[in-house]
């Protein structure tokens, strides 16, 4: 994989989808055939998704964040209560996309050590054409595809309690849930929890 799709990860492919990364932490921990896995997803349809296309798409993405993880972090995620399984999507995400971290690490720490209330646009393209210096193929993709990762960005900040909305995009406290800690320490994923602790 060329780097700067591996700096990106799969951010992309939509929010944190809670719900869903927890039935299909489930389907990864039995280790399903390809088969048994589209019967799961499209057939018995237990994301729930309106179309098959909208099911396949939604199980890929998630399949992408959390599907190389190990056993223990899976089990984790589909025994979590609402809270402890959105920060774990939410450090899965991270650790599918670099790009994602470090601005949580860099700009958010930073609005927050300037005692502002808000991040806004303006600070992700900033960061955005920043590492498009680093990266030049992130400057080549379309301007939709590059306005679609700032959307997903903030929608996944908010869905992991760390922007109030994605309107507002109004700061908050979070505190990593101990066992979410515990788990990212054994896993040596101490930058993680860096960029989640955010206050």
């Amino acid at each position: 994989m060329k780097e700067h799709k591996r700096y990106l990860g799969d951010l992309i492919g939509g929010s944190l989808m809670i719900t869903e990364a927890q039935l299909i932490a489930e389907l990864l921990l039995t280790e399903l055939s390809k088969e048994d896995w589209d019967y799961a997803i499209v057939d018995q349809n237990i994301l729930q998704k309106r179309s098959p296309a909208s099911a396949k798409r939604n199980a890929a993405t998630v399949k992408k964040r959390i599907g190389s993880l190990e056993n223990r972090f899976l089990t984790s995620l589909v025994n979590a209560n609402h809270e402890e399984a959105a920060q774990l999507m939410m450090a899965a995400t991270l650790m599918n996309s670099p790009l994602l971290a470090e601005f949580m690490r860099t700009v958010v720490m930073d609005a927050k050590r300037m005692y502002r209330d808000s991040i806004d646009m303006k600070d992700w393209k900033e960061f955005w054409e920043d590492k498009c210096r680093l990266y030049p193929e992130l400057a080549e993709m379309s301007e939709a595809s590059t306005y679609k990762i700032a959307q997903v960005a903030f929608k996944v900040m908010t869905d992991g309690g760390f922007l109030e909305s994605t309107k507002t995009k109004t700061l908050t406290n979070i505190y990593i849930v101990p066992d979410v800690r515990d788990l990212l320490i054994e896993m040596n994923r101490e930058d993680i929890i860096q960029a989640m602790e955010v206050y």
